[in-house]
């Protein structure tokens, strides 16, 4: 499908870049006809040629804004195809997108332990955002665990856009356009929530009444009337222009970096148009589309980002000159402004988080569209199982699936030798844990999930600047999922715990853990190597049970099969790979 496009956006392409250079060419006869024909009307003093360079003239300025449209055109569907040639190259593993490593946070209860963001991270394996506004979105829907209906409602959302392709690769395309980053979104949302400053009442009537007084200044010279004259025109001229300087700062304060953002609502209000008039059946899109239409925001959008526009001329010597000392024009665009921000200051900001979600669900909906095989887990009030779950990073081709369920036994205890799988198997769990929560398909046969709150400890680091070690960054970590656990059901996934102390401390401390976090019958597992802790299983065997991942060593070679298996883990393999790589 992705080959398909390319060809056919290329094919569009190849249109365009011919009426372009077609154009060009126009343009350059048109001008030069121009200055020719402007020459032979004062060579020959015969108007006529006047009459005919004033046509070629208006051509030109047609033939200049054809050509930028057929520019715009261009680079839109330039930016098209190479959505299709980015997702051609990313399925064969050579293209990455943007990793969001500023979300990177060691205190989340799950995303730094889960590798959610960052190099081979499964945000950038699913972002497909063009602004700032839909990565933090992105990131945000991520973090988040939705409630049980509103994980049905994302479900119903990232469904619908998956069969959408045209709308999401536009809708993108646009995105990638706006090239508005996290400062100029700043600006807009600091500019919604500053206050309005407006010139005082005397002066906004010296606004008005000084320029007619000015052309009735005009019509008296042209016309010969008494009490006119030159002086006084350039006085009232003159006038004008002071007082357009007295507004420069309050414009100047108002638009502040609107030079740069002007493009982004501009873009903005394409986005926000093409999501409005696009038919949607699924709830939330329909709920959104109407808090939008309701108020007009395509409309409104585009007026203000024309707006600041105008205003950007104020820093044009000859237009401030020209335009400000005859009709006050700064003045009116401003005075816009004034009544833009009153109409609508504070829908704005919401209007644009909105595409914010767009954006994220588009990159939901594009997971799910190369991945068409895979299944939304069913959505439960306390069910967790996955039958033929696999990581959805690993390679598909070496992608091992086990399957688990957590209904019964709500907590198991995981063995296995070094490199046999244990470490991988809790991320898989938790991330598509994560992509279910968030309302996306997972890599399984089939899947029950209940919402409740996530917490991994897998890879905590120590805290130089706390002067924390590894051990208390550790501990203090499971005393705040104990304290979550006696508040409300959390899901655990815990690998190693205590690494930081010595054998016996590592072995006594686990097995207080789990006797602790038992009494609030708490779902998860825990991966260990410390084949006497699994002896605890028994004391609650109706609800905890042991499982292992095993290793065979065939023809002196270690052999893995990944495969989950019920019982403790019974072969051993660090001497073996030591002794392999002549350490002892």
């Amino acid at each position: 499908m992705y080959n398909q496009l390319i060809f056919e956006q290329q094919s569009i392409l190849n249109k365009l870049q011919k009426k372009s250079r077609f154009l060009s060419i126009a343009r350059i006869f048109l001008f030069a006809g121009s200055v020719y024909l402007f020459y032979l009307m004062m060579y020959h003093r015969e108007n006529s040629y006047g009459w005919w360079a004033l046509l070629f003239i208006v051509l030109f300025v047609i033939c200049v804004n054809i050509y930028l449209k057929v520019q715009s055109k261009i680079k839109y569907h330039s930016v098209l195809k190479q959505i299709n040639q980015d997702e051609i190259d990313f399925l064969k593993g050579e293209k990455k997108f943007d990793e969001g490593k500023e979300f990177i946070n060691p205190q989340h209860p799950y995303s730094y332990d889960l590798d959610l963001f960052g190099l081979q991270s499964i945000f950038q394996y699913i972002n497909r955002t063009g602004t700032s506004l839909g990565k933090k979105q992105l990131a945000k829907d991520l973090q988040s665990i939705n409630s049980e209906q509103k994980i049905k409602l994302r479900q119903e959302v990232i469904k619908e856009l998956s069969e959408n392709l045209a709308f999401r690769q536009k809708f993108q395309a646009l995105a990638l356009l706006a090239n508005a980053d996290n400062q100029k979104d700043l600006a807009i949302k600091k500019w919604t929530e500053s206050p309005i400053d407006k010139p005082h009442k005397a002066i906004q009537y010296l606004f008005i009444i000084v320029p007619i007084l000015f052309f009735i200044s005009v019509i008296g010279l042209f016309f010969e009337l008494p009490f006119t004259s030159t002086r006084l025109s350039i006085f009232l001229f003159s006038l004008n222009l002071f007082l357009a300087g007295s507004l420069t700062k309050l414009i100047t304060k108002e638009i502040g970096k609107s030079d740069q953002i002007a493009n982004s609502l501009q873009q903005y209000s394409h986005m926000i148009e093409v999501f409005s008039s696009t038919a949607f059946t699924s709830d939330e899109l329909n709920k959104l589309q109407k808090e939008l239409n309701e108020k007009q925001a395509t409309l409104a959008v585009k007026q203000l980002a024309n707006i600041f526009e105008k205003l950007n001329t104020i820093a044009n010597l000859f237009v401030f000159i020209a335009l400000n000392g005859t009709i006050q024009y700064h003045f009116w665009v401003y005075k816009q402004l004034i009544q833009w921000k009153k109409n609508y200051k504070n829908d704005l900001w919401q209007w644009i988080e909105v595409i914010g979600k767009i954006e994220s669900y588009n990159s939901f909906a594009n997971y799910a569209y190369n991945h068409s095989t895979y299944t939304y887990p069913e959505i439960t009030t306390n069910e967790i199982t996955f039958h033929a779950l696999g990581h959805p990073l690993i390679n598909e081709k070496k992608r091992i699936k086990n399957s688990i369920d957590f209904t019964d036994k709500q907590f198991y205890i995981l063995t296995g030798s070094n490199m046999s799988g244990k470490s991988t198997f809790l991320r898989t769990i938790g991330i598509n844990l994560v992509l279910g929560y968030a309302g996306a398909p997972i890599d399984c046969l089939s899947a029950k999930i209940t919402p409740i709150p996530l917490w991994v400890s897998m890879r905590l680091t120590d805290s130089l600047s706390d002067s924390e070690s590894y051990f208390y960054a550790e501990v203090k970590r499971l005393q705040k999922i104990v304290e979550e656990a006696s508040q409300q059901p959390i899901f655990i996934l815990l690998d190693e715990i205590l690494k930081g102390t010595n054998s016996d401390d590592k072995k006594s401390g686990t097995i207080g853990v789990i006797e602790k976090l038992q009494k609030f019958n708490v779902k998860g597992m825990l991966a260990t190597h410390d084949l006497e802790v699994c002896a605890i299983s028994k004391k609650y065997e109706q609800v905890m049970a042991n499982k292992r991942f095993e290793v065979e060593i065939i023809e002196d070679e270690l052999h893995f099969d990944y495969l989950l298996k019920d019982g403790i883990c019974e072969n051993k393999n660090a001497t073996f790979i030591m002794k392999k790589m002549q350490i002892i």
